[in-house]
């Protein structure tokens, strides 16, 4: 079942790199899933770095010019996207190597699933000089706490923490703080059980930084539509639930999320109502 990949991004060059490095270690054969980044109109170098990146499966970056809404972003996405599968991720996330394969074994055993993130830590892989307080003060506790940890050589510039012998050992994975959303979901969880039996608004757990559906799906649904981000997932979701679709969550999955800076921070638009990629 080929599975495609899509990563919206967005002046995350290194948190990126992590990124497509973890796809390199994925169990399930590299032709059997492809790789899409959309850049939304980066100002670092987030396009060459992609394209001189040794990825093992097929990569594509699509760079958009000018900086697109969500909805046009993820529906261009979905046109670039060759796969039955279409898994959104986030690109400051970390994955496991058996990401794609439960995704694609999820799908296969049963039709018109929608799989949806659970498991998740957090990380520092960058340090990043907009970083808030309290994310500096988190930051510099954990590496005091694991020494093994590259220390920032510098904190006026961005500078990557992570070496990708540490990311294959797996190590990452058992150092990640922990994430409150990811908490709040288990709860969800706890009380309804994978399948979401009894839950009555499972669109509301929707969120692209990671989801799989079938394209077939997405198509029949009519692509994403012009709302807030989080509108516009909830939006789709609805309409994909109305459609007959299970919604579930991916229990066997825990991903690592890369700290970033707060949106509005220095040099950053703000835009929380309407947030593009990141």
């Amino acid at each position: 079942m080929f599975t495609s990949v899509v990563i919206p991004t967005r002046n995350a060059a290194d948190r990126l790199l992590y990124t497509l490095f973890s796809l390199n270690l994925q169990y399930t054969p590299f032709d059997q899933f492809e790789v899409i980044v959309l850049d939304n109109a980066s100002q670092d170098d987030t396009s060459d770095k992609v394209t001189a990146f040794p990825a093992h499966y097929s990569l594509h970056c699509q760079r958009f010019r000018r900086r697109l809404a969500m909805h046009r972003l993820l529906n261009a996405g979905i046109s670039r996207a060759k796969g039955e599968i279409i898994v959104f991720l986030s690109g400051s996330t970390i994955v496991p190597r058996e990401f794609v394969g439960t995704h694609q074994h999820v799908h296969a055993q049963e039709a018109k699933q929608v799989l949806m993130g659970l498991g998740e830590r957090r990380i520092y892989s960058v340090y990043d000089p907009r970083f808030s307080p309290s994310q500096m003060e988190e930051c510099s506790a954990w590496l005091e706490h694991y020494p093994q940890i590259k220390r920032p050589h510098s904190s006026a510039c961005v500078v990557p923490l992570l070496e990708e012998k540490q990311i294959a050992s797996g190590l990452p994975f058992h150092i990640g703080l922990p994430c409150p959303e990811a908490d709040r979901r288990q709860v969800i969880c706890d009380k309804f059980g994978t399948r979401l039996e009894g839950f009555r608004r499972p669109w509301v757990l929707f969120g692209t930084e990671h989801v799989s559906i079938p394209r077939a799906a997405l198509i029949k649904a009519g692509g994403f539509k012009e709302l807030p981000r989080r509108e516009t997932e909830r939006d789709m979701a609805k309409r994909l639930w109305k459609a007959g679709c299970q919604f579930r969550f991916a229990e066997k999955l825990t991903l690592l999320r890369q700290e970033r800076p707060p949106v509005g921070g220095p040099g950053q638009r703000k835009s929380r109502n309407n947030r593009r990629a990141k």
